[in-house]
């Protein structure tokens, strides 16, 4: 956003936050309405603007003039201003919302001169789109309404004559109805896949089949136009795409989605693509940028860059590969990688960062209600190549993971159990390691695990004795047999089969889990919790005042675990698994 002109309207805005939302909402009206009617070369008084957007006189006089070129620019940034504090999203608006490409394709010019426009008078709000992101919008009939008013402008041309419109809109209406009559499509499938071949918003191919069917007469036998939208499958609920995700991660096919959900395969194939365009919009990805990124020749720079390096790396690598002897085997082989010259180690960040940098401008170009399956393989192109240039930097660097490590070996601690968490410390140093700052990585990735390490080892060593002692009491108390049966035989079922995934955890992490999930009265009691239900969970922040850790690392541990768990949950009930998949093969 720009900044105001006029100080008195800055001020203004600045007195809109107190006011309710439904009031924020009629004055943003008002305001839009205002705009269109200022013009360039004229005056106005402040006390006059301001009525006509409040309604009300205000009681100091102020008889400060006003020119209409500053007006308009500060009354469209008050609006993006005010509506960007709102979180209006574009649902709750009755009326299509146009994006700038929208308004571009509807006058056939650029997104500079819209962005012109928007100073003399086209007003736009900030809306909160399905995926998500806030960005730039248009009302329908704030554009209409401006169109209308710079008719006799030159700068502003007609949103293409009447005839092509009325074209357009006639082969919006055939190729919706023969979708819905042919594919039994639902209304959300419908307007993207004739919003895409026709290169409009699917708001807008909505809004014009709302406007045909209401205009339709009364049906009766004499009259055989049928309304589109009442003919379309109905849509499907929450619960409903919840189940058709996790059924399709399952494995199952997607025409027998169709079939039990009574939808056609377009349908279930467009949750199953809005879920993926969820997921790609949740992701957070940070790279640091670099002017070449933005080349043209980009592309070509850097795999030369990579490729140039790979085949320098034998003559420059002639490194010392002495083993430690106390090394274990399937340690010792990561000395056997050779390690990353200056070349080499500044063209795989250079070429790791650049592939995040195609992911971010290619998701922020994708338009989520016209995205189409070849998109989302272009952003999972982006990543799988990112994934493969952090894997060579961490292979090649695993080595110096051992190497500190060895250094931290405590009485009771493993060097696996420091290479686990060693590991976390490099791939977290690769994400953040700027290779322009001229230093290696390697004295970057030391110094992080070194810090990592001297953070760490002294909470596992308290836990290592915490876990011995507890072991130690175990040991002493007596084996009884247990005749109970019934639910009482169910329940040391379910507590032997706790025990057995706890088990697959290490120390830290069964602690972790043991006080998060409320498993160890003593640990309640310990935090004051005894009269507080067992269901419900102790906060990560009560398990590190007990464990003596931060929060993040409780929620650290607490996920690491839990994927643990699954994995092998997974393992061990694969005949479950296969058992529902089973029951859905059957359904019709």
């Amino acid at each position: 956003m720009g900044s105001f002109r006029i100080n008195a309207i800055a001020d203004f805005v600045r007195q809109m936050s107190f006011s309710s939302h439904e009031t924020r909402l009629a004055q943003l009206l008002s305001a839009e309405h205002l705009i269109h009617t200022l013009e360039p070369q004229k005056a106005y008084p402040f006390n006059y603007v301001i009525f006509k957007i409040t309604g009300y006189h205000p009681r100091q006089i102020n008889d400060e003039l006003l020119t209409g070129m500053a007006l308009q620019h500060d009354l469209g940034l008050l609006i993006e201003c005010v509506s960007n504090d709102m979180n209006i999203r574009t649902e709750q608006i009755a009326e299509p919302v146009l994006t700038i490409e929208d308004v571009t394709m509807r006058f056939n010019v650029t997104g500079k001169t819209i962005h012109r426009w928007r100073r003399r008078g086209l007003a736009a709000r900030r809306f909160v789109f399905a995926d998500g992101k806030r960005r730039v919008g248009f009302l329908l009939s704030s554009v209409e309404r401006f169109a209308k008013v710079r008719q006799g402008d030159d700068t502003v041309p007609e949103a293409v004559d009447q005839n092509a419109e009325a074209e357009k809109t006639a082969q919006i209406i055939r190729m919706a109805r023969r979708i819905i009559g042919n594919k039994n499509s639902g209304v959300d499938e419908m307007t993207c896949r004739v919003g895409r071949r026709l290169n409009c918003s699917p708001l807008t191919v909505l809004h014009l089949l709302r406007k045909h069917d209401a205009q339709l007469p009364l049906q009766n036998s004499s009259n055989p136009t049928i309304p589109i939208l009442s003919n379309a499958s109905p849509e499907l609920s929450a619960k409903d795409r919840l189940r058709i995700v996790k059924y399709y991660r399952r494995g199952v096919a997607l025409l027998r989605l169709a079939r039990k959900f009574g939808q056609p395969r377009s349908s279930i194939y467009r949750v199953i693509l809005n879920e993926r365009i969820r997921k790609f919009g949740s992701k957070k990805i940070k790279f640091i940028d670099d002017p070449l990124y933005h080349d043209a020749n980009a592309p070509i720079a850097i795999d030369e860059m990579v490729a140039g390096s790979a085949v320098s790396l034998q003559k420059t690598t002639v490194e010392e590969s002495r083993i430690p002897r106390d090394l274990p085997r399937f340690l010792a082989d990561l000395y056997r990688t050779p390690l990353l010259s200056s070349a080499r180690e500044r063209a795989l960040f250079l070429a790791l960062n650049y592939h995040k940098f195609l992911f971010a401008q290619a998701r922020k170009r994708l338009d989520p209600q016209l995205a189409s399956n070849s998109d989302l393989q272009i952003l999972e192109q982006h990543l799988q190549n990112a994934q493969l240039t952090r894997n060579q930097i961490l292979v090649a660097n695993l080595r110096l993971v051992v190497s500190v490590a060895r250094k931290h070996l405590r009485p009771g601690l493993s060097l696996t159990e420091l290479m686990s968490e060693g590991n976390i410390t490099l791939m977290r140093a690769v994400e953040a390691f700027d290779v322009h700052r001229g230093y290696k990585f390697s004295t970057y990735a030391t110094l992080a695990l070194m810090k990592g390490f001297a953070r760490s080892v002294p909470l596992m060593l308290s836990s290592q004795s915490q876990s011995g002692s507890r072991v130690n009491d175990d040991s002493r108390t007596p084996d009884i047999a247990d005749s109970r049966s019934g639910q009482g035989a169910q329940d040391i079922a379910v507590r032997d089969e706790v025990r057995n995934l706890l088990s697959k955890l290490n120390d830290a992490e069964c602690q972790v889990v043991t006080a998060y999930y409320g498993l160890n009265v003593d640990d309640r009691n310990r935090l004051n919790l005894s009269e507080r239900p067992m269901v419900s969970a102790i906060t990560y922040e009560e398990v590190g005042k007990l464990l003596g850790i931060s929060k993040s690392r409780v929620r650290q541990i607490e996920h690491a675990a839990m994927n643990k768990l699954r994995k092998r949950f997974a393992t061990d009930h694969r005949e479950d698994l296969s058992a529902d998949l089973a029951d859905i093969a059957t359904e019709p």
